[in-house]
């Protein structure tokens, strides 16, 4: 071969593996919104996996890295609306924990190779721990981030779903990592030993199918298995697609109150419900110090329905005023009969971290004041018809712990409060809205989710949703009201195994990944050490 041409197909070997990073980091970005091609993640972490085994370790992790960026920086570029530094910083941050997946893959395979179908399925039982461990690390480290898990992308595969009622989310990724890694194995196989393939059995891909179709026949025989006892509950989402601006403009709050109004007198004489949800700081001021406000509501449950409001809210301390996001519930007789603080606040959105000792940290956010975190979960009680619920207001359905905790305290409802008007139209509210259907599944519990702008719709206990609330082509960003019936379990309800005992899957998963990546920094730093005296002597 002619010596340009042979350097010619030495580098362009070369970018083959970068290549790989690049397309695994594109399909994982489009299997949720707004591409939401969900099956892609079946083969996203396939290039990957190949490029990782292909190179040094060392190597792989600026591969993994950069398919961490082309994952994250497009995936919450609705981030930008709010701060821009907070975009950039968040995608960066994010792209670090794909870095030890790559790594483990790379270290195992460059020390025993892929000849091996028992060493091989060993490397899939490792890889699976650490991207499922490192997930998870991503959803609880520094109050956490668990946006775009890969278990969620497939909120729609319902039999694939229940698996989340044993190990959460992160039992629904680590069924994908290791159908992902499967499929890669086996083809790395058959190109490294392509001429007693065809002859041979592959138990690294027969495996990876075994467990996708155990999975898929539990799921169908849960979703198919009687539910306990339930109480139908007759729900009206209000959503007054309310403009951003006009909450810090006091000239608009008439306005406001009375597009509340009408939307909530419009859902009583329609729906009959029995109780009546808005969305998270609905009103632009204060429910327990603002007569306007009160008055609004006042007027509203006396008609003989129960209403669930978002309002800001202040207590006053020796220290000052602190500030809480809240949600209150109001009776018939318009008594705030109990009250929940949102304990899971949004960093450079509700509060800014270390601001009196950092004040240029308040620059990247346009927030005046900080909130503070409530102090406990909060179970609401309806007495006709009788139903246990607990709030999770704006982002808090992402934390699978608070919806968690509120069961183990007696809900049987979980209702979201947000308000997705910071962002754009589809991505943000449609990758928001996916959170919750997992909340439903991991605790087999039904959600009503209650949106200023996004996706108001219904949940019910398997993850199916239904009766979202658009302009009949699929926009959500409207004003209007949806009544629907709600079915509520029993308080004897049959707690999952995941509202039992919570993450251990995951954080079983997190010890091993930790380990793994642990063993592939030691030995190749060693390695790297062993050449580097060499050298010098």
């Amino acid at each position: 071969m002619p010596t340009h041409l042979s350097a010619f197909f030495k580098k362009a070997s070369q970018l083959f593996p970068w290549l790989g990073a690049v397309l695994s980091g594109f399909l994982l970005f489009a299997a949720f919104p707004p591409l939401e091609w969900s099956d892609s993640v079946w083969i996203a972490l396939v290039p990957l996996f190949i490029s990782a085994a292909s190179v040094e370790p060392r190597r792989a992790l600026r591969l993994s890295y950069v398919a961490g960026l082309v994952f994250w920086v497009p995936s919450v570029f609705w981030v930008m609306y709010v701060t821009v530094p907070g975009w950039i910083g968040l995608a960066l941050y994010c792209a670090i924990y794909v870095v030890p997946f790559a790594a483990v893959v790379s270290w195992w395979v460059r020390r025993w190779g892929v000849e091996s179908w028992s060493r091989n399925i060993v490397l899939m039982l490792i890889a699976t721990a650490t991207w499922v461990g490192f997930e998870y690390l991503r959803s609880v480290l520094f109050t956490g981030f668990a946006w775009n898990t890969l278990g969620t992308a497939l909120y729609k595969n319902l039999p694939l779903l229940q698996s989340a009622r044993w190990g959460g989310v992160y039992a629904v990724t680590a069924i994908i990592v290791w159908a992902n890694a499967a499929v890669a194995l086996t083809l790395m196989r058959f190109v490294r030993t392509r001429a007693g393939m065809a002859r041979r059995a592959h138990p690294e891909i027969m495996l990876g199918l075994l467990a996708v179709v155990v999975a898929l026949v539990q799921g169908l025989r849960s979703i198919n298995r009687p539910e306990s006892p339930t109480t139908p509950l007759r729900v009206a989402i209000v959503q007054a697609r309310t403009p951003q601006m006009d909450y810090y403009m006091p000239e608009k709050f008439a306005s406001i109150n009375q597009r509340l109004g009408e939307l909530s007198h419009a859902a009583l004489r329609v729906g009959e419900p029995d109780l009546i949800v808005w969305s998270e700081t609905a009103i632009p001021d204060e429910l327990r110090s603002s007569f306007d406000s009160y008055e609004l509501v006042y007027e509203i449950v006396t008609n003989g329905v129960p209403l669930l409001v978002g309002s800001m809210d202040t207590e006053w301390t020796d220290d000052g005023p602190r500030f809480y996001n809240s949600s209150f519930l109001v009776d018939t007789n318009g008594v705030v009969v109990k009250g929940y603080d949102k304990r899971h606040l949004v960093i450079f959105g509700e509060y800014v971290p270390l601001k009196n000792v950092f004040p240029f940290l308040s620059l990247v956010t346009p927030i005046q004041e900080s909130f503070s975190p409530g102090r406990t979960s909060t179970v609401f009680r309806l007495e006709s018809p009788p139903a246990a619920f607990s709030v999770l207001i704006c982002f808090e359905d992402t934390v699978a712990s608070l919806a968690r905790e509120s069961v183990r305290n007696g809900a049987r409802l979980l209702i979201n409060q947000t308000n997705d008007g910071w962002f754009d139209a589809v991505t943000e509210p449609r990758q928001h809205m996916m959170q919750c259907v997992l909340r439903c599944v991991e605790n087999n519990v039904p959600a009503v989710r209650a949106a200023n702008t996004g996706v108001s719709c219904y949940i019910d206990r398997r993850g199916r949703v239904y009766d979202v609330l658009d302009d009949g082509e699929g926009n959500t960003f409207v004003s209007g009201f949806r009544t629907s019936t709600v079915h509520v379990p029993d308080d004897d309800m049959a707690l999952t195994f995941y509202t039992r005992h919570g993450d251990l899957f995951a954080q079983l998963c997190a010890a091993l990944g930790l380990a793994a990546a642990g063993a592939a920094w030691t030995t190749s730093r060693g390695k790297r050490e062993g050449k580097e005296a060499g050298a010098d002597i």
